[in-house]
């Protein structure tokens, strides 16, 4: 009932109303990201594209809070969260590679700056508990660590005492998600709001969030659950992926959990059209366009464990690069909307038919050097290798 009651509502609003971007959803919001003004003619924007470079928008863990963050021993045998012990000076030049490779992201980044008082690892583990919930982490700065570099290649480092560090491509990779989630700054763009609404939208549901209330039809009217608007979406995705070839990140949950995705790629379609009433063109609208879109990103890789890898899975974290193999996971989502076109044929708003929708769109641009702003991360400008192409 609660779905036909949300398709009628938004099916009046279909025959009355056109829906203009606000300051908050103007796709211009990203014009400093794509260093050119956004293009809104609705001819002039490709309908299918992917990253002309796949090194981006690479899959990874996001690093759950309820393990330790980067300071998870992630490929280690027993990794003991929040509970092992840190190894000496002395004790790391008795080690073997293979056990030194076994220590979590963050403490291979102490060593490897000669911190043996681990003062990264214990700044990463002061900030997480084994009781924040399953969702929790640091998906922003794995979705924006993809979506601003090529991801890494693994790499050997050797410290001032001779000790040498091996970096599998998930340790960078959980260490450039680090710097992106703390000692961001810059350019900055962001288009939609937030929505605090808690719930799923049906079929998004997860087994470990438990019993979750369901959204009012009020909740999930209201502003900040609307957006972002579906024209700018539109805008967005044509201009900074078909257009620039680049990376930006989405919340691609509608409610208040915020599940931020590497954009990959995205392909559209014209539905039909729909009509355009007197109430339309008197708000400037002369044409509505129905479209579909198949919206790709970066899925997250999960850390291995027998059990999943007895149920047929294998795209785990790794010591391996997965650009260009078979465990760079992608992901797509479904949405149906309408795009209000003015009289020249630009698109100056939409609206949403499908449930499911991002929240809102956003990206910090890459720093020219990394910093120990919050985070003491500079070393990683030592440690920071792209794959080749």
């Amino acid at each position: 009932m609660k779905k036909i009651l949300i398709a009628s509502c938004i099916l009046l609003a279909t025959n009355a109303f056109a829906y203009r971007w606000d300051g908050a959803n103007s796709p211009f919001n990203m014009n400093r990201i794509a260093k050119t003004p956004m293009i809104t003619s609705f001819e002039d924007l490709p309908t299918t594209a992917s990253l002309a470079d796949n090194r981006y928008a690479w899959s990874e863990t996001y690093w759950p809070s309820n393990r330790g963050g980067i300071a998870y021993r992630w490929s280690h045998p027993d990794p003991q969260p929040f509970k092992y012990r840190f190894h000496s000076r002395d004790e790391l030049k008795t080690m073997s590679q293979l056990q030194i490779g076994q220590l979590s992201p963050a403490e291979l980044y102490d060593i490897a700056q000669g911190d043996y008082s681990y003062t990264l690892t214990k700044k990463v583990l002061a900030k997480f508990h084994a009781r924040d919930l399953w969702w929790e982490g640091i998906c922003h700065g794995w979705a924006q660590a993809a979506a601003n570099y090529p991801e890494p290649s693994a790499i050997v480092v050797t410290n001032k005492d001779g000790i040498k560090v091996p970096f599998g491509s998930s340790d960078v990779k959980g260490l450039l998600a680090h710097h992106e989630a703390y000692n961001f700054g810059g350019t900055y763009g962001f288009v939609g709001k937030r929505c605090r609404v808690r719930g799923k939208v049906p079929g998004e549901e997860d087994v470990r969030d438990g019993q979750l209330p369901t959204p009012t039809i009020d909740e999930l009217s209201s502003t900040d659950c609307k957006d972002v608007n579906a024209g700018s979406f539109h805008v967005v995705v044509a201009n900074l992926i078909g257009i620039h070839s680049r990376s930006f990140v989405a919340d691609i949950d509608r409610l208040n959990d915020v599940w931020n995705q590497p954009i990959y790629g995205y392909s559209s379609s014209v539905k039909n059209e729909e009509t355009v009433t007197p109430d339309h063109r008197l708000q400037g609208i002369e044409r509505r366009m129905r479209i579909a879109t198949q919206f790709t990103y970066g899925e997250e890789l999960q850390f291995y464990t027998t059990e999943l890898a007895s149920q047929g899975k294998d795209n785990f974290v790794s010591k391996l690069p997965v650009t260009g193999t078979t465990h760079q996971e992608y992901r797509s989502k479904n949405y149906e909307y309408i795009l209000d076109l003015d009289g020249s044929g630009k698109i100056v708003g939409g609206e949403w038919i499908s449930e499911t929708r991002p929240d809102f769109l956003w990206i910090y641009d890459r720093a020219a050097k990394f910093n120990n702003k919050v985070m003491p991360l500079s070393g990683l400008n030592a440690i920071y290798r792209p794959v080749r192409r």
